[in-house]
């Protein structure tokens, strides 16, 4: 989940370049893991010696959490999958990015502590995911991704167009990868001539999915990759991809990192 995290830049995996931004992707990210966020602001303002609100970040837990949500993006939020030496870095490398240095171990812990406390009076499995439709009309059955999305609330232009402009600017290389060879490989056959591209939706997975590393593509390997991109696709579409289009779609993204870092 965390892999890598260690030799990782001291930066924001999310880089707003306003305000309105910040708060579309916040206020996504909020609705879509509400008992989530609600338990890490309880936490971290019972963790008062904390103090994440400086000059450079004047929304201080409100920025940690969103750092936070994404590294949890590959488990959906469910911290029944995390156990407590995870939830740990995790939380500490949140705190890391969003402060910009390596916080006090002993807040980490504490944190930590009341987290994962917090964490265990809640049935995080019965936490149900609101399968909607661009309009926000409920998803038909037979149409629903075989997974719930990390993104599973852009009910408005609006969002769509601030979340693509926040992952596409800071991730420009990787997402241009990706998309291309995703569209190459076609993995579920839905690519035609002459038409806007299909996989845009699942290149925003993918990239979350990658937080961990900064959605770097040098520091996956090609069975990292083919599993999260079995999974990006599962988030959004409601059928299995064909067999071997996957395999070469990593295949493809492999060649195309090498080419752009060679």
């Amino acid at each position: 989940m965390t892999t890598g995290q260690n030799d990782s830049p001291v930066a924001a995996f999310w880089r707003f370049d306003t305000e309105d931004e910040r708060r579309i992707v916040r206020d996504v990210l909020y609705r879509r893991f509400p008992r989530l966020t609600g338990l890490l602001a309880d936490s971290f303002t019972a963790v008062s010696t904390c103090d994440i609100a400086h000059p450079g970040n004047p929304d201080g837990d409100n920025d940690v959490i969103v750092e936070i949500l994404v590294l949890l993006a590959d488990v959906n939020g469910n911290l029944d999958r995390v156990s407590t030496e995870q939830l740990q870095d995790i939380l500490g490398e949140g705190m890391t990015r969003s402060l910009g240095h390596v916080p006090e171990p002993h807040l980490v812990q504490k944190t930590t502590q009341l987290v994962d406390a917090k964490s265990k009076a809640i049935d995080w499995g019965a936490l149900t995911w609101a399968a909607t439709d661009f309009d926000g009309s409920e998803l038909p059955e037979d149409i629903r991704p075989l997974s719930p999305p990390f993104w599973a609330l852009l009910n408005t232009v609006e969002q769509h167009a601030a979340v693509k402009a926040v992952v596409s600017r800071s991730f420009q290389q990787t997402a241009a990868v990706l998309l291309e060879c995703l569209e190459q490989a076609d993995p579920l056959d839905i690519v035609y001539a002459d038409q806007t591209p299909e996989y845009p939706d699942v290149v925003c997975e993918t990239l979350v999915l990658l937080s961990d590393v900064y959605a770097d593509l040098s520091r996956v390997t090609p069975e990292r990759l083919e599993h999260v991109l079995y999974e990006a696709l599962a988030r959004c579409f409601g059928e299995s991809p064909e067999e071997q289009r996957v395999p070469h779609a990593v295949n493809l993204v492999v060649e195309r990192a090498a080419l752009r870092t060679g």
